[in-house]
Order: structure tokens, then sequence, then C-alpha cells
């Protein structure tokens, strides 16, 4: 959901909370105060926090208002934003129906695009060139990545061995373990695609490979609720940079060639700090799907 049907913002239960003094404690006690399921520091800012509801991500209105302009009065407060709702839809995905080559069966064989023998009736050599970067010895071998998106199925024997749980987190549901939340079409299975053609296990018998298959894949489970946010999008591309390396996201704003969107406040922030502070200050790297709009 990303604005009522009248088009009025959406407001969210999550919060941008701005102290002026005060540290973490303080910050705690004040979400506590104040009726807030949770409080967890933003990294890439000092004194800025995220106040969140408990449950399950819903949109509030009159409650979060109350609530915003009390603790606005507060005097250890500067400032209190509430977040809005916005849109944000995963790139790359197609309807298992839609894809002509029998995926219940992903051999290496079939991933023409690491090697391409004219397997797909394509241009033989026509590929990533990947082949000759394995035999140079590099495999993603002491490299982190992070999938930011609806999850990832940490569980499946082609990706357990090169999961970096120490990593990972869930910001659709504010706890550690970013796993799917499957449906009958299995819509939530994007993550662990994207993870798979990163970091899937190589020679185990078991599916595919990964294009760096000796690397760590890190879920960063974000894109599982009604709505987007800025806090979200900037807490997912801050998290742990320096343990995680590249941070890959396949979603973005609509692509129909009508919609202009792009990175908030936050976010922006937020990724300042990572290239000139992330991965030991050689700059953290954010890699974005450039979108599915081509046929329109």
């Amino acid at each position: 959901i990303s604005a009522s049907t009248d088009n009025r913002p959406v407001l969210t239960g999550h919060f941008l909370v701005d102290l002026n003094e005060g540290g973490e404690q303080e910050a705690k006690q004040l979400a506590k105060e104040y009726g807030f399921g949770g409080v967890r520091k933003l990294p890439f800012a000092e004194t800025l926090y995220h106040f969140y509801d408990s449950g399950a991500a819903k949109t509030r209105r009159k409650r979060s208002f109350k609530s915003r302009n009390h603790l606005d009065m507060h005097p250890k407060v500067r400032k209190v934003v509430q977040q809005e709702g916005f849109d944000r839809k995963k790139r790359g995905y197609r309807d298992i129906n839609d894809i002509d080559i029998n995926m219940n069966d992903p051999l290496f064989t079939k991933q023409w695009y690491l090697i391409n023998t004219g397997q797909a009736d394509g241009t033989p050599g026509l590929d990533l060139n990947v082949a000759e970067a394995w035999e140079l010895g590099y495999t993603g071998k002491g490299v982190t990545i992070a999938i930011m998106d609806d999850g990832i199925d940490y569980l499946h024997p082609d990706l357990a061995s090169n999961y970096n749980a120490e990593a990972s987190y869930d910001f659709s549901s504010n706890d550690p373990y970013p796993y799917p939340r499957y449906t009958d079409d299995w819509f939530n299975s994007h993550g662990t695609r994207c993870a798979g053609e990163v970091s899937a296990a190589a020679n185990n018998n078991i599916c595919g490979v990964g294009v760096a298959y000796s690397s760590k894949v890190a879920g960063i489970r974000m894109l599982d609720q009604p709505f987007m946010t800025d806090i979200i999008e900037a807490s997912s591309i801050s998290h742990m940079p320096q343990v995680i390396d590249i941070y890959s996201a396949s979603w973005g704003p609509t692509d129909d060639g009508k919609t202009v969107d792009g990175p908030r406040e936050l976010t922006l922030q937020a990724m300042a700090d990572g290239v000139n502070k992330g991965r030991g200050s050689k700059g953290s790297i954010y890699v974005w799907a450039s979108g599915d709009g081509g046929s329109y």
C-alpha cells in the first residue's frame, strides 16, 4: 500500500526519532513510555532512532498521530518524523509457467548465462565469462553478499552451507531470522532465487551453481510488508557494513515509464555513509536491478 484511495499518504507505525540528548537506554525508555513495541539505533547517525509498533506491520492513523505529538514535546527529543508508506516492486520476477525451460530441474548445464554452449538456442560463448574468472581463483571466497528482498530460505540444501546468519536480519518482522513467508503461489521465493543465482554451492549434486559459489550470503528481509518506508530501506542498506561487502537489490519503484521515484533522505544518508565508511573504508557496494519496464 503506497497511498490511500483518495491519494492521502499512508502513515505507518514506523517513526524516525532524533534525540538531542541521551543514548540507546534513553531511547528504549522513551519507546516503552510512549507505547512503541521496539526501538533500533540507526547505524549511520549518532542521534537517530527507529521507533516501531510491535506485531504485524500495519498502517496507523489516529493513534500514531497521538504518539507523535506527545513524543515531539519531550525535552530529550529534537524531532519526530512518522514514516509514510510507499511502493516497491520485485524485479526480474516471472511466473514459473511463463518460463520455457523446465525449472523443476535447474541443472548447471541449463545455466546458459554462466557457460553458453548454445543450449538455449543462443550464441555459444555469449555469457558472463565467469568460467575464466573461476579458473583464476575468483569464486567469491571471503566475500559476503546481502540479498535485500522478501527473505531467504536459509535451510535450502544449496544455500545452507554458504549462509551467513550473523550478517542476516529481518526488518519486516524485526527479528534475526529472515525466513520467507511462503504463499501458495511462491511469490515470496524471489529472495531465495536471487540468493541461489549468487551463492548456490557448487559440486554438491543439488540444483545449479551460484556465480560466486564460494561466497557467503546474508538475508535481509525487508520487502514483505504492505508498504516500504525510508527508515526500512535505510536500515537495510546500512546493516553490518563491516561484515557485508555487497548489497544486492532486485527491486525498485514501479517501472511503468510514468513513475519517477528513488531513495529518500535517510536512505541517501545511509548510502553515503556506506560508500565512505563501509567495507573497511573501501566502500560498501550497492547493486540494483535496472527494472522490467523495457517491454513498455
